[in-house]
């Protein structure tokens, strides 16, 4: 099994194949969750306090990207400085604590948004329903991230059972 196949030689044909495999694994892996945050913002948009005021679908989708860039930003470096803050501790209160202060962050943010973008209009019930739809974003970052560690884990103990 830990033989080297020496007399392999792999044709040109074999690494383009394998190349375009791998670009279209990393383009899908940054376009669903744009597609995602797209998908479900013109759902919330469909609420009458929700517009985003464009020409075209190609416009909606650069708009809606740029709010998605400066949304990850954003919730990227809030994130990190709330992990810090509430490092000390570990357990279910730390993280309703953290995701309060993230809901707050959100609600914040989607209301400083609003009153400086003209292409995003939020009025009255519509800055609580994009601060939900993020907030529900990131529970479900949050719930992936703890599947994917168990399963990470999980695979891992099977490796060690069958190496020993």
């Amino acid at each position: 099994m830990g033989e080297k196949n020496k007399g392999k030689n792999y044709s040109i044909e074999d690494h383009i194949f394998s190349i375009l495999v791998v670009l279209l694994m990393c383009v899908f892996l940054i376009s669903s969750p744009f597609l995602i945050f797209f998908g479900v913002f013109k759902l919330v948009a469909l609420a009458p306090d929700v517009s985003i005021n464009t020409k075209g679908t190609f416009d909606s989708v650069i708009v809606l990207f740029k709010f998605f860039v400066l949304t990850v930003v954003v919730v990227g470096i809030v994130d990190v400085v709330f992990s810090q803050i509430l490092l000390k501790k570990r357990g279910f209160l730390n993280f309703v604590i953290e995701a309060l202060l993230m809901f707050c962050v959100f609600y914040l943010y989607v209301l400083i948004y609003s009153m400086h973008s003209q292409e995003i209009v939020i009025r009255n019930n519509g800055v609580f329903l994009v601060s939900l739809f993020l907030f529900i974003l990131y529970l479900l970052i949050n719930v992936a991230y703890i599947v994917s560690r168990r399963l990470y884990k999980a695979t891992m103990k099977n490796i060690q059972k069958k190496n020993n």
